[in-house]
């Protein structure tokens, strides 16, 4: 596969993360699309492909949004952390989803824990 299908797979994972989110079904189906993502951003970023992600950091969605800030934190951590610092401050009193809780504690937890060396 070239970055292109890489970056199609990335995202395509990321939507399927949103689309669980959205319609409320288990973790563990969440937790498999994570794992997809993270392994095609890994090749992508073994490639020296990663600067494809970058436009995803502004994307609409802030699922997408917030999955791309975690894969790129240690290529671009001033950008990420600007997003994720933004996603973190989201509420469902200023307009957030419901659903869209768990992106905004994911957010909250990378800020104060950092993501893992070795992550994507």
């Amino acid at each position: 596969m070239n970055n292109v299908d890489y970056v199609v797979k990335v995202l395509e994972c990321c939507r399927k993360r949103e689309d669980n989110l959205r319609n409320g079904e288990s973790v563990g189906k969440y937790n498999l699309y994570f794992d997809r993502m993270r392994k095609y951003a890994r090749k992508l970023i073994d490639e020296n492909g990663q600067e494809a992600l970058l436009p995803y950091l502004e994307n609409e969605s802030i699922s997408v949004r917030s999955d791309i800030a975690g894969l790129l934190f240690h290529c671009y951590p001033e950008q990420c952390t600007q997003v994720l610092q933004e996603i973190a401050a989201m509420t469902p009193q200023n307009g957030l989803p419901k659903c869209f809780i768990r992106v905004v504690v994911t957010a909250r937890d990378t800020l104060k824990y950092g993501v893992h060396t070795n992550f994507p």
